[in-house]
């Protein structure tokens, strides 16, 4: 399984960790990182990397880093990404959003997984037009191991 995560789920474990939905959001996407050492594939890109070159708080910055190093698959943004993430655009997505959209999909990803509730409510009206599924880490991250207990029973 090949997936992508986005930086603002990549910082998900930095964040207000008392509120639960962000509790819940950052085990799920520890849990992916950690399945993504083992058994999946994660996805990098220049996208990401330019967005992580921004971020301000250091520690922050040099956990989200590490990922780079453990991954197989890094997209370098080229014309027809950009091109792609200008037609994304149009639909109303920003455009980091929409470069993480078309990385993920010319790298093939199963998902790309954001916490982010606006960009997969606006691409879920598109869904016909792209070729990953959007998913939120930890609904996504629930409905995999549902799916592999019941793969076992």
């Amino acid at each position: 399984m090949k997936v992508y995560l986005d930086v603002c789920c990549l910082c998900r474990p930095f964040d207000d960790q008392l509120i639960p939905r962000i509790r819940y959001e950052s085990e799920a996407v520890i849990a992916i990182l950690n399945r993504c050492s083992r058994d999946w594939e994660l996805i990098w890109s220049s996208a990401i990397t330019y967005e992580v070159a921004k971020i301000v708080d250091h520690d922050r910055k040099r956990y989200v880093s590490t990922f780079a190093a453990k991954t197989t698959t890094n997209i370098l943004v080229d014309l027809a990404i950009k091109e792609r993430a200008a037609g994304l655009m149009k639909l109303g997505v920003k455009a980091l959003d929409a470069l993480h959209i078309a990385c993920a999909e010319r790298a093939g990803a199963t998902v790309l997984v954001t916490t982010d509730d606006a960009l997969k409510n606006i691409m879920s009206h598109h869904s016909d037009i792209i070729s990953i599924r959007i998913v939120n880490p930890a609904a996504w991250y629930e409905e995999v191991t549902r799916n592999e207990s019941e793969d076992t029973a």
